[in-house]
């Protein structure tokens, strides 16, 4: 399996200093675009786009402050972290470039050993940032994926539980869908309390997307979590309807036929897998088996939470 590399633009009009970087970079694994002019490198973040910047602040014609100024307002680079090189006694200058939109600077003359280190450091919030739910801000699928590998790498207790709604479409088609985010966001919100009551210290909560969440535990705690945000969610789910549909405990709409059809309320249904009594391998594995319990699951009546006890 290959894996592409990550690509690092350099934007610096000297010559020594990007011989110096680009060879020190690529010797770390990077894919290096050396651009020497402002003008230059603008053009190559929009035509390649990067995962990162270094960009010189003093340079003739287009200087750092202008180039940055353009990167955050194109939205293919609105995001791309830019780290600005700037001289010592460019205290003024260093302020500056951070208000026009830079994630860092680094002052020259620099030890590469730290180059490496805060190019590294912006490319992982970078990435977690990216992958963060925009509605909840929990963290997406790249770090719930990475998450469960180290988890499993490290052979430790692990139960995973994934939370989706039932019933969810119907309610998103008649009350719209920013009733339905706000019924996401209340859920994301009682996950994120059961697992601070009932959790471990270093349990992940994360947001698959849409209505699917995920919540990595261990196999003692995993069942208190499942009880107390399945109770919680079904105390306040009620809220979210009128009275009368509250009182009837569902309402009419359309189904996909075109035939009448009463729609329950919203529900909540739990898969939980664990490595209790299976060695589990991969994150993909762990996906499956909880694919298999979420159908399970959502046949019952009512929120329920079930647990995969196969030994195989």
């Amino acid at each position: 399996m290959t894996f592409e590399k990550r690509k690092i633009l350099l934007v610096d009009n000297d010559p020594l200093i990007r011989r110096i970087v680009t060879k020190t970079l690529t010797a770390n694994g990077y894919q290096v675009l050396e651009a020497s002019s402002g003008a230059e490198g603008l053009a190559l973040a929009r035509s390649q786009p990067p995962d990162l910047i270094l960009l010189d602040l003093m340079m003739p014609g287009m200087d750092g402050f202008e180039v940055c100024a353009a990167l955050r307002q194109d939205s293919l680079t609105v995001n791309v972290p830019v780290l600005m090189l700037t001289a010592l006694d460019q205290t003024d200058a260093k302020v500056r470039g951070l208000q026009t939109g830079a994630d860092d600077y680094i002052t020259k003359p620099f030890n590469l050993d730290e180059l490496i280190t805060r190019i590294e450091a912006h490319l992982r919030r970078s990435e977690r940032d990216l992958s963060a739910n925009p509605l909840t801000i929990l963290p997406g699928n790249i770090t719930i994926e990475q998450t469960i590998r180290q988890r499993l790498v490290a052979g430790q207790p692990l139960a995973v539980l994934y939370l989706d709604l039932s019933n969810f479409k119907e309610y998103n088609d008649e009350y719209g869908w920013l009733q339905g985010d706000a019924i996401i966001k209340m859920l994301a919100q009682q996950i994120t309390e059961a697992v601070r009551g009932q959790g471990n210290p270093e349990d992940f909560i994360g947001h698959i997307g849409g209505d699917d969440f995920i919540v990595i535990s261990t196999p003692l705690r995993a069942e208190a979590i499942a009880q107390i945000v399945i109770a919680r969610f079904d105390a306040e789910i009620p809220l979210f309807y009128p009275k009368d549909v509250r009182a009837r405990g569902y309402f009419e709409t359309i189904d996909r036929r075109g035939k009448p059809f009463r729609a329950p309320l919203v529900t909540l249904s739990i898969a939980i897998v664990t490595n209790d009594q299976v060695t589990l391998f991969h994150p993909g594995q762990i996906s499956a088996r909880a694919a298999e319990l979420k159908k399970h699951v959502k046949s019952l009546p009512g929120s329920q939470y079930v647990f995969d006890r196969r030994r195989k």
